[in-house]
C-alpha cells in the first residue's frame, strides 16, 4: 500500500508529500486559527434573487430550495471547457475525446502550430476522423476515402472528384465543423460551440487561468487525466468533499490527527465557509487554505504551509456523459522542484489512481441511488446536516439555481445511467487513464517488454544448461537458478502490470 502525507483542507491526490515539519507548522496554524474560525462560524446556505449572499448559523439544508435563477439560465455551450493535457497529445496523430456530449478530433497543424479541435466526424459518410491520419502536407486526412482538411476545416482535396469538374470541396457541406481552441496552463481548452459569432471568442473571454502553473517558482507537477462511471455532479461534489478523506482513504492519504479521536480515523467537525457565489461560481475558506469554483467544471485550492512553503491544487471536472466524466488533475509547489523533475510522471500516477480508486465504487453506486430517488430536491433525499457538506450543498444550489439542476445534454441522451458493470470492469486503470496518458502508456510498454525479455532468458538459460555437456555442476547450478529468479521476476513484474496499469481492486474492510 503506497501511504502519503496531506492536508485534510484538500484532495491531495499523491503528489504532494509535506515532512514532518511541514505537518507541525499546518497544525499550529489550524490550531491556532480554529480558536477564532468556531467564534464566528457562518455557513451560506441560500443566495437572493439579486446574487448576494446570505448567512445564518446553524446550518439549515431545508432552506435550500431548487429554483430557476431570475437573471439568466447559465449556457453550458457558452464556456471553456478542458480536453486533455497537451503533454498526453500527439502531434503525429489525431485523437479523439468526448466533452459534453460532442464526439471531438484533437490533431497538431503543422502549418498554423497549432492544436486544432473539429468535428470528430467526416461530411462525406459521417467516419470518424479520429481514425485517420495527418498527410505530408500536414493536412487531416480521412481514411476512408481520402478526403483531406485544412487547420480551418475546410475541405483541400477530395480524391473522387475529376480536376476538370466542378470544385465541390469547396463547397459548404464538405468543411468540417471547427471549434475555437487554445493552449493555456499546458491545457488544450475548447468551446463547445462552433456558431460563426463565437470565431473570435478568445479575444473576449478565456478560460480560468491559474497563475502557479504558469509561476516558474513553482514545479512543474505535470498534469494527469483519468475517466469514471459516474457522472459531472458526483465527481464535483467528491472533489469538493474534505470529510471523506479521512475515511474513504484511510491509510492513503494521512491527515493532522486530533488530540482526542472518538474513532481510528480521527475525524472531527469542520468549519467551511462557501460566499460570493454567482452564475460564475463560488468562492471558500478554510483556514488557511482558499478554494475557487469557476463554473462549470474547474476547482482550485491555494494552501499556504507556513511562511514560505504553498501549494496549489487544480481539478478539472469535465462531463462527458450522463453517467461518464473526467477529471484531468494537477498540483504545483514552490518546494522540491528537483524531486518532481526527477520522477517519471507515471510514479506519480500510482499512488493517484489508488487514491482514485478507493472511492470510484462508493461514487457509482451513489450516482445510481440518487438517480433512483427521484430528480427532486437533492437535499430532501441526502440528508446533511454539518457544516463539512458546505461546498457540496453550495454546488449543489448553484446547479439548481443557475445549471437547470443538471448539464444541458440538448436532447441527445436519456436520462438513464448506464448499467453497472463487472468490477473488474468498473475500477479499469487501462482504458479509462493509461492509454490517455503518454507517460504510462510508454511505461507499460517497456515493463511488457522487459517481462518478455527475462521469459525468454529465463527458457534460453534452462536450455543451454540442459544441453551443454563440457560444463561444470557448478555453472550448471548457477545457470538454473538465474533462470528460476527470472522466472520469478517476469510473474512478478507480470503482477506488477496488472496491478498498476489494469485493475487493482480496493476493499474498504481491509484498510
Amino acid at each position: 500500500m503506497v501511504a502519503l502525507r496531506a492536508t485534510p483542507l484538500f484532495y491531495s491526490i499523491g503528489n504532494f508529500i509535506p515532512s514532518k515539519l511541514d505537518n507541525k507548522l499546518f497544525l499550529t496554524n489550524f490550531n491556532q486559527k480554529q480558536k477564532t474560525q468556531l467564534s464566528r462560524s457562518k455557513l451560506f446556505t441560500s443566495v437572493s434573487s439579486s446574487g448576494s449572499t446570505e448567512l445564518t448559523d446553524p446550518f439549515k439544508p431545508e432552506e435550500l430550495e431548487s429554483h430557476q435563477n431570475p437573471d439568466g439560465k447559465f449556457d453550458w455551450y457558452s464556456h471553456w471547457y478542458p480536453i486533455v493535457p497537451v503533454c498526453d497529445l500527439d502531434k503525429r496523430r489525431p485523437q479523439g475525446k468526448k466533452v459534453m456530449g460532442l464526439d471531438v478530433v484533437v490533431w497538431w497543424d503543422k502549418n498554423e502550430s497549432a492544436w486544432k479541435v473539429f468535428d470528430d466526424s467526416c461530411p462525406h459518410r459521417l467516419a470518424p476522423l479520429s481514425e485517420g491520419r495527418i498527410d505530408q502536407w500536414g493536412r487531416l486526412q480521412c481514411v476512408y476515402h481520402g478526403w483531406c482538411f485544412n487547420g480551418s476545416g475546410d475541405c483541400k482535396f477530395i480524391p473522387q472528384a475529376p480536376p476538370e469538374g466542378p470544385p465541390v470541396h469547396t463547397f459548404k457541406k464538405a468543411c468540417v465543423a471547427s471549434y475555437p481552441s487554445t493552449v493555456q496552463n499546458d491545457l488544450l481548452w475548447f468551446w463547445p460551440n462552433t456558431d460563426a459569432q463565437y470565431k473570435d471568442i478568445l479575444t473576449k473571454k478565456r478560460p480560468p487561468y491559474i497563475e502557479e502553473i504558469d509561476d516558474p517558482s513553482f514545479s512543474k507537477m505535470s498534469w494527469g487525466n483519468r475517466e469514471f462511471p459516474f457522472g459531472y455532479e458526483v465527481l464535483m461534489e467528491n472533489i469538493m468533499d474534505v470529510a471523506h478523506l479521512t475515511y474513504a482513504h484511510y491509510g492513503l492519504i494521512q491527515t493532522p490527527l486530533p488530540k482526542s479521536r472518538a474513532d481510528r480515523e480521527g475525524g472531527i467537525p469542520l468549519e467551511l465557509i462557501v460566499e460570493n457565489i454567482n452564475i460564475e461560481g463560488f468562492s471558500g475558506k478554510r483556514e488557511p487554505a482558499t478554494n475557487k469554483f469557476f463554473a462549470p467544471c474547474l476547482y482550485y485550492s491555494h494552501v499556504p504551509l507556513g511562511p514560505k512553503k504553498k501549494v496549489a491544487f487544480v481539478f478539472s471536472c469535465v462531463p462527458i456523459s450522463p453517467g461518464k466524466s473526467r477529471v484531468i488533475w494537477s498540483n504545483v509547489k514552490n518546494f522540491g522542484v528537483l524531486w518532481d523533475k526527477i520522477v517519471p510522471r507515471w510514479i506519480s500516477h500510482i499512488s493517484q489512481n489508488l487514491i482514485f480508486d478507493s472511492d470510484l465504487g462508493l461514487l457509482h453506486v451513489e450516482e445510481h441511488r440518487i438517480m433512483e430517488a427521484g430528480r427532486g430536491p437533492w437535499h430532501k433525499e441526502c440528508f446533511v446536516p454539518t457544516k463539512s457538506d458546505v461546498p457540496i450543498v453550495a454546488f449543489r444550489n448553484w446547479l439548481n439555481k443557475f445549471g437547470g439542476g443538471q448539464v444541458d445534454w440538448r436532447a441527445k441522451f436519456t436520462t438513464a445511467l448506464p448499467p453497472t458493470p463487472p468490477r473488474e470492469q468498473l475500477m479499469d486503470r487501462y482504458w479509462s487513464h493509461v492509454v490517455n496518458c503518454s507517460s504510462c502508456t510508454g511505461a507499460h510498454k517497456v515493463l511488457k517488454v522487459l517481462e518478455v525479455v527475462l521469459q525468454v532468458v529465463s527458457i534460453a538459460l534452462i536450455g543451454y544448461a540442459a544441453i551443454a555437456t563440457k560444463q561444470g555442476q557448478p555453472l550448471k547450478t548457477a545457470m538454473v537458478s538465474i533462470a528460476l529468479l527470472c522466472f520469478a521476476a517476469s510473474k512478478w513484474l507480470s503482477h506488477f502490470i496488472h496491478k498498476i496499469f489494469h485493475y487493482h481492486d480496493y476493499e474498504h474492510a481491509f484498510h
